[in-house]
């Protein structure tokens, strides 16, 4: 039944005049892409992940409370 197929996109394969893009320059950006993305891969092990400073804030908060009420009293 083709009344519930759906067409496939048409799919061009257009050039601009002026782009002259060679493969070397196809090549360089994949390979400076493949180094993007191990770069990103090997993340240092020191770095403070963003729940362990939250926690860190809730707990120097909560202290900071508890001084100040034992302060008060």
């Amino acid at each position: 039944m083709s009344l519930f197929k759906q067409r496939k996109s048409k799919s061009f394969n257009y050039i601009p005049r002026n782009q002259k893009s060679s493969r070397n320059d196809d090549e360089h950006l994949k390979t400076q892409w493949e180094a993007v993305k191990r770069h990103g891969k090997h993340r240092s092990k020191r770095a403070i992940s963003l729940p362990l400073l939250l926690v860190i804030l809730g707990m120097i908060i909560a202290l900071w409370y508890l001084l100040t009420h034992y302060q008060t009293t």
